[in-house]
């Protein structure tokens, strides 16, 4: 679709010039490294506003559902694969919309790996099936729809790079292990010996599993059961105490480079294990709420993408082109259709359906990046589930045609308010911070987070309206 639809005197535009914001931004990035801010989480069920009541999933439960779907067709490398995912229930029909967003469309093969997901997660009301044999059905469905990428995380020599990264050198993930490794004897004191030595055994353990995997045949079916294995060992890697317990000490232990290698080390096994756990929260979430999960109840819905944009300002030489992030293409496609901020603009008879309940969070794929963060802080009405910090100049809003007056005017307030927090931080001190890991799936801070972990509950009396979150 066209982003650029409004004239000059309609566009959102109009007050502040997008090349005097886009200056601004450079500005920032010039004095922050591009990371005007630390990577940070919010609890997004303390953060809802006035939303109306009703809906069968519980905040968190959505959120986690969101993020599961956003992230299940995040397939590829770079940015033009990140995803984002609104939930809408129909509570009279049981319906529950699945809304997905990306820069660039989400390929037909993937739409189809999804609907064979949805048919897996589907309640048969005609049989109980056994989840521990659903989670086995889809953890494979899920790693085979991920393989590449699996292999790119692992910087496996099985990896074919794609051309943006082809400059790029990395030894492969496991021999990383070696530093992560090392640091063990820093952290824990002589009478912490055994916990000590248990850590690396596990590291050890890792070590050859991942290693292997580069010996197997290519293209064998040796090769996907010993993938399978590596990914549910990462994740029982991750979800081991003492393995929590050593990484908030790593988190803890100064901002030396050996310790941050350590980190992102560690987040990187992580990666690898969240392809468990997304198939983890699927199952769980499920059996939650069967009434959503059968037949013709989920529906797929993909936002056609946003054109890129041309533009000769940037941090780097390289960018030539700005986008609309998915996050942004949702938020707009609500404002123009369901938001009752703009309902004289509101063009869907879902948005006088009093049965109909909007989303009240957004799912990503990855964490929030800076614009994204503020963008979706002033507007209000989704609270931000987290940032990586990262301040990318290439972001831009559509500035369409068909916007009413009043959304029109709300995203030039929206962009002032911006533009007032990036000059605001541009005004302090040089602050260096180093490039951020832009996702990350927070396994190793679950201790305690029963919905995190476990396969699945069974489904409480009420069906899950009041579900634990």
């Amino acid at each position: 679709m066209d982003p650029r639809t409004a004239d000059p005197v309609q566009s959102i535009w109009r007050d502040l010039p997008e090349d005097t914001f886009r200056e601004h931004l450079v500005r920032l990035e010039e004095r922050t490294n591009a990371v005007p801010m630390d990577v940070q989480q919010f609890d997004v069920s303390t953060n809802i506003k006035s939303h109306r009541s009703g809906h069968l999933l519980s905040v968190n439960d959505e959120q986690g559902l969101a993020n599961a779907f956003a992230f299940l067709v995040a397939v590829e490398e770079g940015a033009q694969s990140v995803a984002a995912v609104c939930l809408e229930e129909d509570v009279k029909l049981t319906t529950l919309t699945i809304r997905f967003a990306a820069v660039d469309a989400i390929s037909e093969a993937v739409q189809g790996a999804l609907r064979h997901v949805i048919d897996v997660l589907s309640v048969k009301s005609d049989r109980l099936v056994d989840s521990h044999l659903k989670l086995d059905e889809l953890f494979r469905l899920v790693t085979k729809m991920h393989f590449r990428r699996i292999l790119a995380r692992l910087r496996s020599s099985k990896w074919t790079k794609p051309k943006f990264l082809s400059r790029s050198h990395k030894k492969p993930l496991w021999q990383d292990f070696a530093n992560l490794s090392h640091r063990v004897q820093f952290l824990y004191t002589k009478r912490e010996l055994s916990i000590r030595q248990s850590l690396e055994e596990q590291l050890e353990n890792l070590t050859r599993l991942y290693s292997s995997f580069e010996i197997v045949a290519l293209d064998s079916d040796e090769e996907f059961a010993h993938l399978i294995r590596l990914v549910r060992t990462s994740y029982d890697f991750c979800t081991y105490e003492v393995v929590q317990e050593y990484a908030r000490r790593l988190e803890n232990a100064g901002p030396t480079s050996q310790v941050r290698s350590a980190l992102k080390t560690i987040r990187q096994i992580e990666k690898i294990a969240a392809y468990y756990r997304i198939s983890n929260t699927l199952i769980r979430i499920s059996r939650l709420y069967p009434q959503y999960f059968q037949a013709e109840k989920l529906v797929l819905n993909f936002l056609p993408p946003y054109a890129s944009v041309p533009t000769s300002i940037g941090y780097e030489d390289w960018a030539k082109t700005c986008h609309v992030h998915a996050e942004i293409q949702l938020i707009v496609y609500y404002d123009m259709h369901f938001s009752d901020t703009f309902t004289s603009n509101s063009r869907s008879h879902d948005s006088h359906n009093a049965n109909f309940l909007p989303p009240r969070v957004i799912g990503t794929s990855k964490y929030l990046c800076y614009l994204c963060y503020l963008f979706m802080k002033v507007h209000g009405r989704y609270p931000p589930a987290n940032t990586h910090g990262r301040l990318y100049d290439q972001w831009t809003i559509p500035d369409c045609a068909d916007f009413g007056d009043d959304q029109r005017n709300f995203y030039r307030y929206i962009i002032q308010q911006i533009d007032n927090e990036v000059l605001a931080r541009a005004s302090e001190p040089p602050l260096w911070r180093p490039e951020p890991m832009t996702s990350r799936e927070n396994l190793l801070d679950t201790m305690g987070d029963e919905s995190s972990t476990v396969l699945w509950r069974r489904p409480p009396p009420d069906g899950g309206r009041n579900a634990i979150s």
